[in-house]
Formats: structure tokens, sequence, C-alpha cells
């Protein structure tokens, strides 16, 4: 005797219905948040290659003070104020060109150095990417050295800042008693670096959050 179960012809197109909608509308679901736009405001933030820097990123700060970041070395590059009516970038194939009057520039890219008992060494550095608020920028970088990690985090708020050209908020997670992470030479020359209390150092420390500002 033949028991194989017969399907109605209706029963196979409903099922065959039913699996070609769940079907789009698990890729909707997909192509929806791939799809969805970076959340990256352009007249504040600058994804773009930067004076030739090809991983870097700008930020605007008060509406006219831009900070040109390199994203490999965790440090800015380049400070600049935009010319009276005009961005303070120019956009062109793809890339993006300073413009304005300048504030400071790190040219040699000075490193970061980790202070312990023995010395400050250099530290291999691998950015960990960026997220925009609505009031401000977060960037957070992994810095090594040997078997040993450090997590730096910087923040900059897009309004004008109280005090000071521009303002930086940093703080530096895994450092031991005694130890210090230092700012690049050329930060350590220009910017002055502050902690919560408002006492000036050259170095984080701790976990808390630093101003680093720039006269």
């Amino acid at each position: 005797m033949n028991t194989q179960r017969q399907i109605h012809p209706a029963m196979t197109g409903f099922s065959l219905l039913s699996f070609l909608l769940f079907g789009i509308s698990v890729a909707s679901v997909g192509s929806g948040e791939r799809g969805k736009a970076l959340p990256y405001d352009p007249a504040l933030i600058s994804r773009l290659s930067l004076d030739g820097v090809p991983r870097s990123l700008a930020v605007c700060q008060g509406g006219k003070v831009w900070l040109g970041y390199d994203l490999e070395r965790a440090l800015v590059f380049k400070a600049w104020v935009a010319p009276e009516g005009k961005k303070g970038l120019v956009v062109s194939d793809f890339v993006a060109r300073s413009e304005g009057d300048i504030r400071f520039e790190d040219k040699a890219k000075t490193p970061w150095r980790w202070r312990r008992t023995e010395g400050a060494d250099p530290v291999a550095i691998r950015y960990l990417g960026c997220t925009q608020g609505g009031d401000g920028i977060e960037m957070s970088w992994e810095l090594s050295r040997e078997n040993l990690r450090l997590r730096l985090h910087e923040r900059v708020v897009f309004a004008t800042p109280a005090a000071g050209l521009v303002v930086r908020e940093l703080r530096v997670e895994g450092l031991g008693d005694g130890e210090s992470l230092l700012l690049p030479e050329a930060t350590r020359e220009k910017w002055t670096l502050r902690t919560e209390g408002d006492k000036s150092v050259d170095g984080l420390s701790g976990s808390g959050w630093y101003r680093l500002s720039l006269p």
C-alpha cells in the first residue's frame, strides 16, 4: 500500500509564498541596516583623506576651528581656523584639503610614549573607531607594547569651548601604578594638559578624563 502523503497544490503554493515573504522581510531588514546612512554630519566631521594623510579625520569645533587627526598615530597633526565666510575644508575627488590660519602643526608626527619605571617607550597603535553623539564625537585606540595593552579615548564637543581656542578630552585605561602615557612631544610643546582638578601635567595617568587645550 502506498502510504506517501499527497500535498495539495494550494498548500504548496501557500508554503512557497510564505517562504518568499519571509525571505523578503529578512533581506529588507539586512539591507536597511547596511544601507543606513552613517551618522556623521559633514558640516562637523569629514572622513575624507585630509592633506595627503590616508587614514584621517577632521572635526570642527565652534563652527570655525578644525582638528585634523592622523588615525593611525592617534594624534592631531594640524589645527586651523577657517577663513571668514568659508568652511575651512576644500573637497575634491573624495579628498579634503585644509584651508585657513594654521594654529598647530606636527609635521614630524611625534609618537605617544608609555612611561614606566624602566623608561618611556613608544607604543604600537591600532585605531578602533569613532562614534558621533548629540554634542560631540568620541574616538578610541588600542596602544600596545610587547604583550601589554592600553585603551585610549578622546572626545571633542562641537560647541565653542569656554576657554582656549580648542579643547579636547582624553583618558586612558590599563595603566599600572606609577605609569603614565606621555603626549607626543609636539603636542606637549603647544597644548596644555590638565587634570579634572585643573592641575597641569605632561601625561595621562589613572583612568580619569583630562582636558587638553590650545590657547
